[in-house]
């Protein structure tokens, strides 16, 4: 197949020298517009057949959308280009679209897009041209450019796609960890007692009824160190009317808490 070109222009030139046909240059462009927010997406005829101008149609932020592509082989004139965005921008004004979006595999420059984005108005123009392909480099890119392009992954962009979804892993562990934190609040902070490896309610004749009639049991917030469930550790013991300077306190390293979400014992401290 021979060396691959570097830096992007690999991507690139597939792009420009197009030769998959209409079918799949609308699946692309779908599934592009779908990584960049676009919702409720809704191909006309990828097969062939009368589209009245729009390719494909879709919705954003509450925006009605109609959507062209123009992905012929090779660099085509600014005068040819215009003119399909132009012919196909009459299709997105009879649908009342709010917004026309022109995929294209064709190079523009800033000039170029403004003068097209002037011809839209008032409708919002949106144009992903050659150069914004280049999101097909990235990490959410890789599996369209190898689906479409036949592009594979070099070492260096496994370890970025990698390092893209452990990243992403980290970010849903800590959203749930964030929810749980918000349902342990909605719900009241459980309780649980500190557990010891001595019996002091036996030791000192201590019994549940004395506890239910003068216990002031002392009790602190903890964070388990497995899940972060937030919850009080408790030890009903430990202060009771006329009793609190007949027993030693005891020492941390010897008392335990069992979150009551994942089940950690963990030392009290």
């Amino acid at each position: 197949m021979g060396t691959r070109r570097e830096g992007g222009r690999e991507t690139w030139n597939r792009l420009r020298e197009w030769d998959k046909g209409q079918p799949d240059s609308e699946r692309l462009a779908a599934r592009l517009l779908s990584g960049e927010g676009y919702q409720d997406i809704d191909p006309s005829h990828p097969l062939g057949g009368r589209d009245s101008g729009k390719d494909i149609k879709c919705t954003k932020d509450g925006r009605s959308v109609v959507v062209a592509i123009y992905f012929p082989r090779g660099q085509q004139l600014f005068s040819a280009i215009k003119k399909k965005f132009s012919d196909d921008l009459v299709g997105a004004k009879k649908q009342k679209a709010s917004e026309f979006v022109f995929v294209t595999n064709q190079e523009l420059t800033l000039a170029e897009r403004a003068e097209l984005e002037d011809i839209a108005k008032p409708i919002l123009a949106t144009i992903y041209h050659l150069e914004r392909g280049a999101c097909l480099d990235s990490p959410k890119g890789y599996g369209l450019r190898l689906e479409f392009l036949s592009i594979e992954m070099t070492k260096e962009e496994q370890i970025s796609f990698f390092n893209e979804r452990d990243h992403m892993l980290t970010e849903i562990r800590e959203g749930i960890k964030q929810l749980s934190r918000r349902r342990s609040a909605a719900e009241g902070i459980r309780t649980v007692n500190i557990e010891s490896e001595d019996d002091l309610f036996g030791m000192y004749g201590i019994t549940s009824q004395a506890l239910a009639v003068g216990a002031m049991p002392y009790s602190k917030l903890m964070e388990c160190k497995n899940c972060e469930e937030i919850f009080r550790a408790q030890d009903p013991a430990t202060f009771i009317p006329g009793m609190a300077s007949t027993y030693p306190s005891r020492p941390d390293s010897l008392r335990t808490v069992t979150c009551p979400s994942c089940g950690k014992v963990q030392k009290y401290s």
